[in-house]
């Protein structure tokens, strides 16, 4: 009997302590690293990326929120931020990226070279509890816009990461963000650059 009431004992005071922790904010710092392209050579194209900010419409409450935890029982706990906010992690994402890929990108809009801009529609990472493991899943929504010569070019794209555990630790949404953001951009980077590329042939044309 007493080695049961201190397993009961044990597993309480557990329970007890991964819910207080499900229940405490936490402030996530992320940095882009390992970005999926090599640095090559210079295209010689220049383009301006100029904002990457929330939809207007994505935060009605006016709670800036980039994640959820929940308690072992599945319910909403206390929120998750990160450093710095989702769409400047977008930002630095899509420019590490297309300097990569060797594109000339300033953040300042130039006359005769194409603009991109970013509406972030959803940026967002949660815990699904089930019996045994949990997934932290991050899920980010964006538009893109391409601007070039009164002409605006718009997409919208999608992306989740995913890793599972079976306990809910803060190190994982940074995980399971960085995984998100590395299929946003596998997504979304051959469409940009077919396009930027496309306009550069017309401005030769000319």
């Amino acid at each position: 009997m007493k080695k049961k009431t201190k397993s009961i004992l044990i597993i309480s005071l557990l329970l007890v302590f991964c819910s207080k922790c499900s229940l405490m904010n936490a402030s996530v710092e992320y940095e882009y690293k390992d970005p999926i392209y090599n640095p090559a050579p210079s295209r010689n194209i220049s383009l301006a990326f100029t904002k990457s900010d929330d939809h207007p419409d994505s935060f009605k409450d006016g709670m800036f929120i980039e994640g959820m935890k929940k308690t072992g029982f599945g319910t909403d706990g206390g929120f998750v931020f990160t450093k710095p906010k989702g769409p400047e992690i977008i930002k630095n994402a899509f420019i590490t990226e297309l300097k990569n890929l060797g594109f000339q990108v300033s953040e300042e809009s130039k006359a005769n070279i194409p603009e991109i801009q970013i509406q972030v529609n959803q940026f967002f990472m949660e815990p699904e509890v089930g019996l045994f493991f949990i997934d932290i899943i991050s899920v980010i929504d964006i538009n893109v816009h391409i601007i070039h010569k009164n002409k605006i070019y718009k997409r919208r794209f999608k992306s989740l990461g995913e890793v599972m555990n079976i306990q809910c630790y803060d190190i994982l949404y940074p995980i399971a963000l960085d995984r998100s953001l590395k299929n946003l951009t596998k997504k979304t980077l051959p469409e940009v650059v077919d396009l930027i590329n496309q306009l550069q042939m017309e401005n030769n044309a000319f």
